[in-house]
């Protein structure tokens, strides 16, 4: 009787342990039927959230710069006549002031009219530095010679004299003049022209053909042999070059001395110079023992000055 008891016994054990898979296999789809549907549940919320936002209008939207800036105003433009009577719009008939060409013709004159002259007169050291470096324009014209660093208020000019002092006191300092006359002529155009004249007590020496020549290649070379046979010595008189210099009309002379000079000089250049057409632009060269009367010939022939130092060769 005991045998059939344990048998009843080990079959109700084992029922359990048969069952567990398909419980498990219910368990596992019940958990991926909860997953897949709060994941449509939340997809459904997201989509609703957007379509809510879109339907609501532009109030969340950024706001164009108009907006920001509020509400445009009208501009209105006013003009002076000739009176002084300011032109402007009728508010009651809301109309705008016409302008005639007339108006712009006589506001463009006034305004250059009124714009400052940003040429200098170098009065001191380095006081007629050219402004191109600056990106300013000092006149008209096309491009100016330069000569120790003078040359801002000539752009324009197309007919150039140099007269330089080849006096014995220049006789440790005169490489320097002539590496910088070398320079000022090959920076020449060769639209313009261009003569040299040097002076001591004596008759001046002037570069051949003793007149203005193109700034060509050819009279460029000419006038460099010629400048190589310079050299200085005697004293200084410089009114016979300078007379020879207004001879071959320029429009501008460089002045460059070392040494003290009779002042009846500045008579001289009042007479030559009568109105004023030739700019002269003096250069005090090492020795300042002349620059208040270089710098009164640069001030009466609308010039520049300039003292040039030792240093600066």
């Amino acid at each position: 009787m005991s045998t059939p008891i344990l048998e009843s016994t080990n079959a109700g054990a084992e029922n359990p342990r048969s069952s567990s898979p398909q419980q498990n296999r219910l368990i596992l789809w019940s958990w991926c039927i909860s997953v897949a549907w709060h994941g449509l549940l939340f997809a459904l919320m997201l989509v609703s959230a957007w379509l809510a936002d879109a339907s609501s209008g532009q109030e969340d939207l950024p706001l164009a710069q108009t907006d920001l800036l509020g509400e445009f105003s009208e501009t209105r433009l006013n003009i002076a006549d000739k009176t002084g009577e300011v032109l402007s719009p009728d508010p009651t008939k809301n109309q705008h002031a016409k302008i005639e060409p007339k108006q712009f013709e006589m506001l463009g004159a006034s305004v250059k009219a009124a714009r400052p002259d940003l040429s200098i007169i170098g009065i001191g050291t380095g006081g007629g530095a050219d402004l191109g470096m600056y990106g300013l324009r000092a006149s008209d014209g096309g491009p100016g010679p330069s000569f120790f660093g003078l040359g801002g208020r000539a752009r324009g000019a197309r007919r150039i004299v140099y007269v330089v002092d080849r006096s014995g006191s220049m006789i440790t300092t005169f490489f320097g003049v002539k590496k910088e006359l070398r320079a000022s002529v090959e920076r020449l155009k060769r639209s313009q022209k261009f003569h040299v004249i040097f002076f001591n007590e004596g008759a001046p020496l002037e570069s051949k053909p003793r007149r203005l020549v193109p700034a060509n290649g050819k009279q460029k070379n000419t006038f460099y042999a010629f400048l190589d046979q310079v050299a200085p010595q005697g004293n200084t008189d410089p009114s016979p070059a300078m007379e020879r210099a207004f001879a071959v009309k320029p429009d501008l002379i460089y002045f460059l001395t070392d040494g003290e000079f009779d002042p009846k000089l500045l008579d001289e250049l009042r007479k030559w110079n009568a109105d004023k057409r030739v700019r002269i632009f003096t250069i005090a060269y090492v020795n300042q023992m002349t620059r208040a009367i270089l710098e009164k010939i640069a001030l009466e022939n609308n010039g520049e000055f300039r003292f040039v130092s030792e240093y600066d060769l």
